[in-house]
């Protein structure tokens, strides 16, 4: 039987570090569960994508060990090239949002394991304009925190470097002022936060109902909260959302569209999947559907 060969793209200055220190051990866990396994580590952003272009097509599976950044440049990689292999992940970043939603082991041993004995599900994926998204673009309070903190605190302190840093910010916040078009329907107003995304949770603070939300449903979630008084505000509106209380709330439009037309005053910036990027007066998001071929635990 001919050994499945398996790209593995790992960044090694993801989450404590764990990229640099298991790479070596983790392509060697592959090799002794019985696969081929060629080991790609990042250097710089953009990396992981370019790894994939180049040599994708040469390979059975392709695995990304790192955090949701990582996982983001690989699906870039993935739907550029429109690349039909499988996708697994070990998550090794601060907050893997992405996993968590997918229920993925956290230790890389196991993790090897499920990726070869595991089973794939077709999920969808977002694209902001001419760039994909795993699992959330978003902007407003804590956005800027999940490119601008610095790796060092994202390690010490895991989500809640989210956080806290993005507490302080909040004095300096100023009110984004958009209009979105989804299912022909407008949702205007001056918003604190606004993500589209196809996740269980975001950023490690907004968490929604694990029922709520169907990663391969041929739909995005948008969540939009306005402008708060203060932080106390925001955070009784993060609570709401939590606890599935939003569709009544003042403060939150919230929908699910496979498309969203979103115009902004002037120039505005985004996270995707913790990732920048900036836009200029009118985006396009929308869901790229039942693309992606992700590697799932074996349900026994």
């Amino acid at each position: 039987m001919e050994k499945k060969k398996i790209m593995l793209i790992v960044n090694p200055c993801a989450g404590r570090k764990n990229g640099e220190r298991l790479s070596d051990k983790v392509a060697d866990w592959f090799r002794q569960d019985g696969a081929e396994c060629r080991l790609f580590r990042t250097e710089k952003r953009g990396d992981g994508t370019k790894f994939v272009l180049r040599s994708g097509r040469e390979h059975d599976v392709i695995v990304c060990m790192g955090g949701d950044g990582t996982l983001n440049e690989v699906i870039n990689g993935i739907l550029k090239c429109d690349l039909d292999v499988p996708l697994g992940y070990i998550p090794a970043g601060s907050t893997n949002d992405f996993a968590t939603s997918m229920k993925l082991s956290r230790e890389p041993r196991q993790a090897v394991r499920d990726i070869l004995d595991g089973y794939t599900e077709t999920i969808d994926a977002g694209r902001f304009d001419d760039r994909y998204f795993s699992y959330v673009a978003s902007f407003g309070a804590f956005t800027k925190t999940s490119y601008n903190t610095p790796q060092s605190m994202k390690n010490l302190l895991g989500r809640f470097s989210y956080f806290l840093e993005g507490a302080r910010d909040l004095s300096e916040i100023h009110a984004k002022h958009k209009v979105v078009a989804a299912n022909d329907k407008i949702y205007e107003g001056d918003y604190a936060f606004g993500a589209i995304s196809n996740s269980h949770s975001i950023g490690g603070l907004v968490r929604y109902d694990e029922n709520a939300v169907d990663v391969s449903d041929e739909k995005l979630e948008m969540l939009l909260i306005r402008m708060p008084d203060s932080l106390a505000t925001l955070m009784s509106e993060i609570h709401s959302i939590t606890h599935q209380d939003y569709y009544d709330s003042p403060y939150i439009d919230f929908c699910r569209s496979d498309r969203f037309v979103i115009t902004s005053d002037g120039d505005s910036d985004w996270s995707l999947d913790g990732e920048y990027t900036h836009s200029k007066g009118t985006s396009i998001v929308s869901c790229v559907k039942n693309r992606i071929r992700f590697i799932l635990p074996d349900k026994q």
